[in-house]
């Protein structure tokens, strides 16, 4: 059994709670790492994830400078999404930031349908930010891939 560990960073603009942390966390960029065991017998190998965790500034009076908490990698990346529209406000003083007049939809009652696209996007952030290196590695590959077909055409 072999055992791997990779680490990234997430930021959070806003204040965050998760489920197993004390109280809400600041704003700010955090180191978050993924431990993964290889399943035995696979060729090549795959890896199941064992553990997420994030480092946390030391709880004040605690003499702590850093704490490590496990969190659910589930919960982090929708603590990510909840956090993520913040980044899309309109700037003030915009014509954009300007208020409207609201007009309720004719269907005010209904939630909205699930599109697909939607959920597709979804997965794919959730997958990008729990994996932050592996868009590079598909560009890499592909590239190749391209590169190669490019050579056996000519």
């Amino acid at each position: 059994m072999t055992l791997r560990t990779s680490s990234g960073t997430v930021c959070f603009t806003r204040p965050f709670t998760l489920s197993g942390i004390d109280g809400p966390q600041p704003p700010g960029t955090y180191t978050v790492e993924t431990d993964e065991k290889s399943l035995d017998g696979s060729s090549p190998p795959i890896y199941r994830r064992v553990a997420t965790m994030i480092r946390l500034p030391g709880r004040p009076g605690s003499g702590e400078l850093v704490q490590v908490v496990t969190v659910d990698p589930d919960e982090l990346a929708a603590a990510l999404l909840r956090d993520a529209p913040a980044l899309a406000a309109p700037i003030p003083d915009s014509p954009e930031a300007e208020p409207r007049a609201e007009v309720p939809p004719r269907d005010a009652g209904r939630p909205p349908a699930p599109r697909p696209f939607d959920r597709l996007l979804d997965s794919w952030r959730y997958w990008a930010a729990t994996n932050p290196r592996a868009p590079g590695w598909i560009i890499a590959i592909v590239a190749g891939v391209l590169f190669a077909m490019l050579i056996v055409a000519w």
